[in-house]
Order: C-alpha cells, then sequence, then structure tokens
C-alpha cells in the first residue's frame, strides 16, 4: 500500500474507532460518576433522617432550638431568631458556593413579601475555616445588602453542611409556626449543572423559587396572607 492509502486507513478507520472509544469512556464515566452521586444521597439521606429524628426536623414536631452543637464554632449576625415566639420561621440552607443575588434573588423576595410577620434565617455552611471562611462570609454579607431586612438573620457554621446536608438530597427549607412547631420540610429539588453559568443561573433560580414557594403557600394560603 501506498503512503497515501495508509492515510486513507488512518482517516476512515482508526479515527473513527478512537472517537467511538472516546464516547464510550464518557458514558462509561457518566455512569460512574451518576452511580457516585446515587450513593453520596443515599448517605446523605441516612445522616439527615438521623439528626431530623433528634432535632425535631419532622411536620408536626417542636424544634430543638437552639440547636444543640455544643461548643462547635457558630457565626451569627442579624438578630436573634424568633423561634417559638409567636411569629414564624422560615429556615433557607444556603450553601456557600451558591451565595449570588441572581440565584437566591426572587426566592428571597417571595419570602419577605409573603408576611411581615415571618422571620427568615439563612443556614450558611461555611465548610472551612481561616482566610477562605472570612472570605465566604463576606460573599454572603455583599449578597444581603440587596436585600436590606432586620427580617432576616444567618446562622453559620461547618457543621451546618452535616446537620442539613447540602444541594445533592439536603434539607433546603424548614418552617416553623409561631409556636415552634415544624409545619414544612422541603429537600433540594434536582439543580441543572452545565459549562453555561448563564444556564446553571436560570435553572437554580426558578426551582429554588418554586421550592420555596411551595413551603410558603402551605402554611400561608393565598389570600390569606398577611
Amino acid at each position: 500500500m501506498s503512503r497515501g492509502d495508509w492515510l486513507k486507513v488512518v482517516i476512515l478507520v482508526i479515527l473513527p474507532v478512537n472517537a467511538w472509544m472516546g464516547v464510550l469512556y464518557y458514558l462509561h464515566w457518566q455512569k460512574r460518576s451518576a452511580h457516585h452521586i446515587s450513593l453520596y444521597r443515599n448517605d446523605m439521606a441516612a445522616k439527615i433522617s438521623f439528626i431530623a429524628e433528634k432535632w425535631g426536623i419532622r411536620e408536626g414536631r417542636r424544634l430543638v432550638y437552639p440547636f444543640p452543637v455544643g461548643k462547635t464554632p457558630t457565626v451569627f449576625f442579624g438578630v436573634p431568631p424568633p423561634v417559638g415566639q409567636g411569629r414564624p420561621v422560615l429556615f433557607l440552607n444556603i450553601p456557600s458556593w451558591i451565595t449570588s443575588e441572581e440565584v437566591w434573588g426572587p426566592t428571597f423576595q417571595e419570602a419577605l413579601r409573603t408576611s411581615p410577620s415571618l422571620h427568615i434565617v439563612l443556614l450558611f455552611d461555611t465548610e472551612i475555616s481561616g482566610k477562605e471562611f472570612e472570605a465566604r462570609i463576606k460573599g454572603l454579607k455583599t449578597m444581603l445588602q440587596h436585600f436590606p431586612s432586620h427580617r432576616i438573620s444567618v446562622i453559620a457554621g461547618d457543621w451546618i453542611g452535616t446537620a442539613f446536608g447540602g444541594f445533592l438530597g439536603g434539607i433546603l427549607a424548614i418552617l416553623c409556626d409561631g409556636n415552634g412547631i415544624v409545619r414544612a420540610v422541603e429537600f433540594y429539588p434536582e439543580l441543572k449543572f452545565s459549562p453555561s453559568w448563564d444556564e446553571e443561573v436560570k435553572n437554580w433560580r426558578q426551582k429554588l423559587h418554586q421550592a420555596v414557594k411551595k413551603v410558603l403557600d402551605k402554611f400561608f394560603p393565598k389570600g390569606q396572607r398577611k
């Protein structure tokens, strides 16, 4: 065979085979990734269920608050959450890497306008400590500048992810009535991941807003909000 013939063999046979090998490898990786995510979700669900039972994070039960975390480092800012003091309280679990007004804007606005008596507590998982911790707290405060309200408080600590989980199967929202009784618990919806930040934001913003609105509508029926 001439050199030109060999070149045709490479183009017509070897390159397509390599392409298919790449596709098969990607599909295999995707399958393994989905399997690992499923295992993570199951592990997370078991941990959350254990803590939820201990802390009363069940509909119809009184929430154990302050959360019994002992001497675990915790940062508070804003007014003390009025749990069990006559006002409903909405806890929102915010992963430290999603502190974006683009993502949370509609959710916060929905909660703030639902009722002037509703207090919002952000559970902020810092995950780490030191300078990175300070940077993430600063990022959260920057986001909250878009929602100036004395009805928003923050509880931050690296234990929050363990107690409430994260965006993969964790608790998104807990709503307590004025007596501190849990009236709704909502888990994170499945969020879309994309190389495009705009696509992710659009998906996350809509799904998080819908999930929290469902919780609010359950406790504050339309036409009865005040």
